[in-house]
């Protein structure tokens, strides 16, 4: 299915600049009292004590057996905390948290006070700044501010929504006007509402499931994925928690969300049953055209058994063959203002490699600089284009601002002299080539320091691996196949480079404990370290396949990026 000409230059429009979507679909509403952060931690799946002013989290409820009343997100602002959440789960939210108010200070305020707008794209914070220019904007997800506009307090919160950098901004109705056309001011392009159709490509790509489409009270909380983000492990007793805990402790659900990327033009039909050999894998709920990747899409509870990433898949949905592959969450990831700052550096670059006129790179160096008012490799290829042009006052100027950045940046130097030579400033020339010289002279004296400090370093190092391999074997002449100290002991050989002595360890390890994920990683890399490649591929399917079925997720990517790299070397 292919999106229509309006909504691709919606996307591309979040995707490099930014839009806004009036949020008529979800609520805030704040509460306070002196209990609030004591009746939470209570009520809750998420370690809220651990938030600061300022901070947020993800967080759910969730009933006795682990299953989900209402998912959301907290916003500490004050000796309060706001609450954003799907319209639709509004009343069962608040329902649920007054059942459980008996005598404690608690004060859920009405839902209806604010209207919500966000705005989303790499762009969305240079419009907020220029809005709200005495404001430092929160940094991290979740994270909340208070900000004055026309004489009213506003509250601006750090939520991407589409895989980008994205903001809420909660204001009283009366203010909608007026914000929306400070905004469309703000923005360096004509600023337009992300329509239905585009707000739901971007919220699949970046993997966010809807209450009621995607997940229901039906669902145990670990089965959609939230648990990475609304679950701490370490805050005791909530209600649900010896479930969630349960799972996390013994295994993995029968079925949970991930991604699945299918072939072909038609668009799978909604809770549709994947099937392979006669046998349920899979149900499909949110689905579109992906432009990113451009493949159809969709958000599926695949049976744990097909859960690895990057899996082939030939079945069935509701009768009709499909080709697909299996994708962990997000489809599109998280891009900060630094990530597109390099993108359009390089993007800059690429073009001055094929082209003579300088005036788009120097448009997107402009941009970049933008993004990332650090990012000094954008300065400096920009002075050195703007040079080209013989715009020496403005490129000396880019040249004084990078030096004032990095102090230590000895380009700014050398180029500022090329330039005031070219300017016939002799002077000025002589002293920034000095100023370079004496940089370059202290860089290296520098380098010789940390060469230093890498050899003590290393003979540190050096020691405390003797102390742990005399352990490890004082423990191995007690119980030769206790898995920590094979695994242990295997470690320090891999890091010696002892890659042989490492394997027989490994063996064991995985022989005495099939699940632990962390040993096939290490096994396939020490394998790869011998060059016996075939070996190492077989190991990391085996850990992708364990790891899969764990929820271990970090040494999963690993084995995965390890096995594509492999087999891509293989193939070419």
């Amino acid at each position: 299915m292919n999106q229509t000409v309006k909504t691709r230059d919606l996307y591309q429009k979040v995707r490099e600049n930014c839009a806004y979507r009036l949020m008529e679909d979800y609520r805030l509403f704040r509460i306070d009292g002196k209990d609030t952060f004591d009746y939470l931690q209570t009520q809750t799946t998420n370690d809220i004590l651990a938030l600061q002013p300022g901070q947020g989290q993800d967080s759910a409820v969730v009933d006795r057996k682990g299953k989900l009343i209402a998912t959301f997100s907290f916003h500490r602002d004050g000796d309060g905390v706001w609450v954003l959440t799907e319209a639709s789960q509004v009343e069962r939210l608040r329902s649920h948290l007054e059942a459980f108010l008996f005598r404690e200070d608690v004060v859920l305020h009405p839902a209806d006070a604010h209207k919500l707008l966000t705005l989303q794209g790499p762009h969305s914070p240079l419009a907020l700044e220029k809005i709200f220019p005495s404001a430092s904007l929160p940094e991290r997800s979740n994270g909340t501010i208070s900000v004055a506009f026309q004489e009213q307090t506003l509250a601006v919160i750090n939520k991407s929504f589409s895989g980008e950098e994205g903001y809420i901004i909660a204001f009283p109705p009366d203010l909608q006007s007026e914000l929306i056309e400070a905004l469309q001011n703000a923005s360096q392009q004509e600023l337009e509402a992300i329509d239905a159709e585009t707000w739901e490509t971007l919220r699949i790509e970046a993997g966010i499931p809807l209450f009621n489409k995607d997940m229901s009270e039906k669902n145990v909380l670990p089965e959609t994925g939230l648990e990475h983000t609304s679950v701490s492990y370490n805050k005791g007793c909530y209600i649900g928690q010896e479930v969630i805990a349960r799972i996390k402790t013994y295994g993995a659900p029968n079925f949970s969300l991930m991604g699945l990327v299918i072939e072909g033009d038609a668009l799978p039909p909604y809770n549709g049953e994947l099937m392979m050999n006669n046998k349920k894998v899979g149900i499909v709920k949110s689905s579109c055209h992906s432009p990113s990747i451009d493949k159809n899409i969709a958000l599926v509870y695949m049976q744990k058994d097909h859960r690895s990433p990057n899996i082939k898949i030939s079945g069935t949905i509701n009768g009709e063959a499909i080709e697909a592959t299996t994708s962990l969450l997000p489809f599109y990831q998280l891009k900060t203002r630094t990530a597109h700052s390099q993108e359009l550096l390089n993007k800059a670059l690429e073009i001055y490699k094929t082209e003579d006129n300088l005036d788009l790179p120097i448009q997107l160096l402009r941009e970049a600089i933008d993004l990332d008012p650090k990012h000094a490799a954008a300065y400096e290829a920009l002075g050195v284009f703007l040079s080209k042009q013989n715009k020496l006052d403005e490129a000396i100027a880019l040249m004084k601002r990078l030096a004032e950045i990095d102090p230590q940046e000895i380009m700014a130097h050398t180029n500022l002299s090329v330039y005031y030579m070219q300017q016939g400033r002799i002077e000025d020339a002589e002293l920034e080539k000095g100023e370079a010289t004496a940089l370059q002279f202290e860089k290296l004296i520098a380098e010789k320091q940390m060469e230093k400090s890498k050899v003590t370093q290393a003979e540190r190092s050096r020691e405390e691996q003797e102390r742990k391999i005399a352990m490890f074997t004082e423990v191995l002449g007690i119980d030769p196949v206790d898995p920590v100290a094979n695994f242990g002991l295997a470690s320090i050989y891999h890091e010696t480079q002892k890659y042989e002595d490492a394997l027989p360890l490994l063996e064991t390890v995985i022989k005495e404990k099939k699940d632990y994920s962390a040993a096939y990683l290490l096994m396939g890399k020490t394998l790869e370290k011998l060059s016996r490649f075939e070996q190492a591929c077989d190991i990391f399917r085996q850990g992708i396949a364990v790891a899969s079925k764990k929820g271990d997720l970090m040494p999963l990517n690993d084995m995965q990026t390890r096995l594509n790299t492999i087999t891509s070397a293989q193939n070419k």
